[in-house]
């Protein structure tokens, strides 16, 4: 493997990774100040985010969030 494959794959990863984390940050806003539009417009973009990454657990994170 080439290291600007590498370079590359590892920098997708990041991509996803602080996606989930704007997501869970954006998710746990909406819960604390009870905004429900956004807190449906989270979940949204999260299942269209699953569904263009797959693989990528958003909306099983979002659910533990809401259960704690």
């Amino acid at each position: 493997m080439s290291l600007h494959l590498l370079s590359d794959l590892l920098d997708s990863h990041d991509a996803i990774e602080k996606a989930v984390l704007d997501f869970r940050t954006r998710y746990e806003i909406a819960l604390s100040t009870g905004d429900e539009l956004d807190v449906r417009r989270v979940l949204a973009l999260a299942a269209g985010f699953e569904l263009r990454h797959p693989g990528v657990q958003v909306l099983d994170e979002l659910d533990a969030i809401q259960a704690a």
